[in-house]
C-alpha cells in the first residue's frame, strides 16, 4: 500500500496568493467598470439635457404664431379683383350689340374714403403678435400649448420666453445661471411681463441667439417686431440660430463645457400681407399708386413658399443644422 502525500505548507501559501492576487485584480477590474459607466452615463444625461433643451426651443419655434387678419386679406382680395377689373378695356363681340363695358365708372381708386372697404369701425383695434428677440432672450407667441387641466381657459396658443436668470437647488447655497422657460395664457400687451416660469436647465454659461430673414445680409443680434425698422417690423424672422453652452465645476478637475448649436427654422412666419402692405405704403409715397405688384401678398397662391409653409407640400424641408464639432438638437 502507498503512501498517501497532501500540499506542502508552501504549496498552500502559493495557491492562495494565486488566488487573492485574481480577486484584487478582478475587484478591480469591475470597479472601473462601474466607475467608468457612472462617468459615461453622466455624461449621456448632460447631453440630453441639453440636447431635450433645444428640442423645446426648436418645436416652440417651428410652430410660432403670427397672426394675420383675415378680414383685412379678404378686403385686399376684394380690392385686387377691382383694380384688374377696372383695367379691364371694352370687348367686342362678333355683332355690334354685344359690346360690353365692365367698368363703366372709369379706373377703381383703392383708397377711396368712401369705399365701404376702406372703413373700419371706430373701436376696432387691429389684433397683433409680435415677436421680440435680442442677443440672450426671445419672447413670441407659439402653437405648441397643451392644456393640463380639462377646465383650463386658453387658446390654442401661448406666449412663451426664453431667458438667464439665477437660480439655486433646494439645499444647496451655490447659485447658477439657470436657462428659463416663462409662458402665459395672454398674447397680448408687453410679451416680456407676466407668465409662469420653469427651469429647463442649469449651469448655463452662454446663451446666445442670432436671427435671419428677408431683407436681412447676415445674421442678427436682435429682432423686434415692435420697431419701426422696415425689415422687422410686424414681420417674424425665417430662421432662429441658438447656441448653448453648459459648464460644470467638477471637484479636483477643471470644470468641463459641453457646447451645442443648432438653426431652427420657423415654418409659419406669414410674413407676405405685411410685405405687400409695405410695397403700398411705399408706392403710395413713391406717387405710384397702392397696387399689388404681385410681389408680395398674393391670396391665389397660397402664402410664400420660399420662406417656411409651403401649401402643396406640407412644411418646409429646412432642418436644423449643427457646425462640426458641435452637437445638434436632434
Amino acid at each position: 500500500m502507498k503512501n498517501s502525500r497532501g500540499l506542502t505548507l508552501l504549496e498552500v501559501m502559493i495557491v492562495l496568493v494565486i488566488m487573492a492576487t485574481l480577486t484584487v485584480l478582478s475587484s478591480q477590474s469591475i470597479q472601473q467598470a462601474i466607475k467608468a459607466k457612472g462617468k459615461l452615463q453622466t455624461q449621456i444625461e448632460e447631453v440630453s439635457q441639453v440636447r431635450d433643451s433645444l428640442k423645446v426651443i426648436e418645436r416652440d419655434l417651428n410652430l410660432a404664431f403670427h397672426y394675420s387678419d383675415l378680414e383685412t386679406e379678404l378686403k385686399e382680395l376684394t380690392k385686387k379683383k377691382r383694380i384688374e377689373l377696372s383695367k379691364t378695356k371694352t370687348s367686342t363681340g362678333k355683332s355690334a350689340s354685344s359690346t360690353t363695358t365692365l367698368n363703366p365708372a372709369g379706373a377703381y381708386n383703392p383708397n377711396d374714403p368712401n369705399d365701404p372697404l376702406n372703413k373700419k369701425s371706430e373701436n376696432r383695434v387691429d389684433p397683433t403678435t409680435q415677436f421680440i428677440g435680442k442677443e440672450n432672450s426671445l419672447y413670441f407667441p407659439t402653437l405648441s400649448s397643451s392644456r393640463l387641466h380639462e377646465d383650463n381657459q386658453q387658446a390654442d396658443f401661448v406666449k412663451v420666453g426664453y431667458l438667464l436668470k439665477s437660480c439655486r437647488k433646494p439645499g444647496q447655497k451655490a447659485q447658477s445661471q439657470c436657462l428659463i422657460r416663462v409662458s402665459g395664457n395672454i398674447i397680448e400687451g408687453d410679451l416680456t411681463k407676466g407668465g409662469q416660469g420653469v427651469v429647463l436647465l442649469e449651469n448655463v454659461s452662454e446663451f446666445k441667439l442670432r436671427y435671419f430673414g428677408k431683407g436681412k445680409q447676415d445674421w442678427s443680434t436682435t429682432w423686434d417686431t415692435t420697431q419701426s425698422d422696415s425689415i422687422t417690423k410686424n414681420r417674424f424672422p425665417d430662421a432662429v440660430e441658438i447656441s448653448l453652452t453648459v459648464e460644470k465645476e467638477v471637484k479636483g478637475a477643471k470644470s468641463k463645457k459641453l457646447s451645442m448649436q443648432i438653426v431652427v427654422p420657423i415654418r409659419f412666419p406669414n410674413n407676405d400681407y405685411q410685405d405687400s402692405l409695405n410695397q403700398q405704403a411705399q408706392a403710395q409715397q413713391n406717387g405710384t399708386g397702392a397696387t399689388n405688384s404681385g410681389n408680395g401678398f398674393s391670396p391665389n397662391n397660397g402664402f410664400n413658399q420660399n420662406n417656411g409653409f409651403n401649401p402643396n407640400n406640407g412644411f418646409g424641408n429646412q432642418q436644423p443644422k449643427s457646425p462640426s464639432g458641435s452637437g445638434t438638437g436632434n
